[in-house]
């Protein structure tokens, strides 16, 4: 029986993992330029200048499209290029800041400058005209306040549909998406996040049983198959990768040990070794298992995991933002 214990022992500090990670639930914003004659260098900096000041108000920046935006539309109002050796260009650059939600196509509020650019090539005309950008502006803190009162009213009025929308994904097998979409809601909307938290959780529960059922026949279909060393690990491998909070976790251990009654005994001196090397994260584990507060946490850092995986696996397409 040990060397089967072993295993499983091993799944579970697999997926208690991430279990100390932090969901801190704060509004990501990503953000995009728009313009034209912009230079490399030139988008690095304003984009670099975009994100600090996304930081500065308490935001957190995204590096890929989920919901909420902040573009930057850039126009050249004024230039001029001075005959000199080398030549000299002046310009007047507009950026307008634009934060909004890509999936509703809504726009939360907006914020212009108007930037003197100068230098002897384009590149730099553009970075000085960015330099006169500064993260602690009042009017980019008027910005994202008038932004997070506009989403937090948002959620409020649609956190009901949102959370339907989310068992429907999860009733046709769509766990990830429906996790993602629950996981999105920030925490400036304190009891929608709280509701959408709650949900999250039971979704995962299904996911993670439906995972398990599948898994649990594949390892009975493989050992029924190959009942000897290799079938065993074969099967033992699916068994593995049974969640240990699966509602199948228990049907999976009894086909281990029944599996492990196969098993020679110089396999079973090699996972009694094992048993020994790994007896404390063991000890660990069950001490965890016994706290309520690890177990929901590791259950809301598993949610995280699946909603981050389900995004980045999403294709990034062109943004659009009316306004």
């Amino acid at each position: 029986m040990k060397q089967t214990i072993i295993l499983f022992l091993l799944c579970l500090l697999g997926f208690g993992a991430k279990a100390n990670s932090v969901d801190d639930g704060k509004i990501s914003y990503l953000p995009i330029i728009t313009g034209d004659g912009i230079p490399v260098q030139a988008r690095e900096s304003l984009s670099a200048k975009m994100e600090q000041a996304i930081s500065q108000n308490g935001f957190g920046a995204s590096s890929h499209t989920d919901r909420f935006v902040m573009f930057a539309k850039c126009n050249v109002l004024e230039k001029d290029v001075a005959p000199t050796t080398p030549p000299r260009i002046t310009q007047t650059v507009e950026v307008t800041f634009i934060l909004g939600d890509v999936i509703e196509n809504k726009t939360y509020a907006s914020a212009s400058f108007e930037l003197k650019g100068i230098g002897t090539n384009e590149t730099k005309a553009w970075q000085t005209a960015f330099n006169g950008l500064k993260s602690g502006n009042p009017r980019f803190k008027t910005m994202f306040e008038e932004a997070r009162v506009k989403i937090e009213t948002y959620y409020s009025a649609n956190c009901k549909k949102l959370i339907a929308e989310a068992q429907t994904l999860a009733s046709t097998g769509e766990y990830d998406q429906a996790i993602n979409q629950l996981m999105s809601v920030p925490d400036v909307c304190a009891d929608c996040r709280n509701e959408a938290l709650a949900e999250a959780t039971d979704i995962y529960q299904q996911k993670i049983d439906a995972e398990g059922v599948s898994l649990l026949a594949k390892a009975k279909n493989t050992w029924a198959m190959s009942q000897d060393v290799e079938g065993a690990e074969a099967a033992m491998a699916y068994l593995c990768a049974v969640p240990p909070t699966s509602a199948s976790f228990g049907a999976a251990e009894e086909l281990a040990a029944a599996i492990g009654d196969k098993v020679s005994a110089e396999k079973a001196r090699e996972w009694k070794q094992r048993l020994r090397e790994y007896n404390d994260e063991k000890e660990f584990r069950r001490l965890e298992q016994t706290n309520r507060h690890a177990r929901s946490m590791a259950t809301i850092a598993a949610c995280r995991s699946v909603a981050e995986k389900w995004a980045e696996n999403q294709p990034q397409n062109t943004v659009y933002l009316n306004w």
